[in-house]
């Protein structure tokens, strides 16, 4: 009876395992390793809570969030270079929604002015080095290697 229970349970294991290895996101394996040449770093939390962190978009010491609608403005008064901008999205987002997200963010930064894009999950420390990249709008300009090829540092 307990080796029935144990072959029975086999199977059911390795598809767990099996679904575990095929459902990473896109662009798995490659890492970001350019966090000093973010001209514009934003943390997106929700249309409503995203936030500019480099430049830091403050209003008496505390972070404000930015609105897409008025986005533009924002960099304007920063008076940001439009090299590259990174976006920094939560792991909450799944599949189609995140899809989603990743093709509003090109457009807008794009219709902002910026060269590249990149679309990043953030690693353990919160850093952007070593972040996980979803997308890159130039991924031939991106020095994005295996997270094997580089150690972990900050930004």
């Amino acid at each position: 009876m307990k080796k029935l229970k144990t072959v029975a349970w086999l199977p059911a294991m390795g598809l767990l395992l099996a679904g575990c290895l095929t459902s990473q996101s896109p662009g798995a394996g490659r890492h970001f390793h350019e966090g000093s040449a973010a001209n514009v770093v934003l943390q997106f939390s929700s249309w409503d809570y995203t936030f500019l962190v480099r430049p830091q978009y403050t209003e008496n010491g505390f972070l404000q969030p930015v609105r897409r609608e008025n986005i533009r403005r924002v960099f304007e008064r920063l008076n940001v270079r439009r090299d590259l901008a990174v976006v920094v999205i939560g792991w909450t987002y799944r599949s189609q929604d995140l899809n989603r997200l990743v093709a509003e963010w090109k457009s807008i930064l794009d219709g902002c002015g910026f060269q590249r894009v990149v679309v990043l999950r953030p690693n353990t420390g919160n850093q952007l080095n070593g972040s996980l990249i979803i997308d890159d709008s130039n991924p031939s300009f991106s020095s994005a290697q295996p997270a094997a090829s580089f150690p972990q540092t900050g930004s």
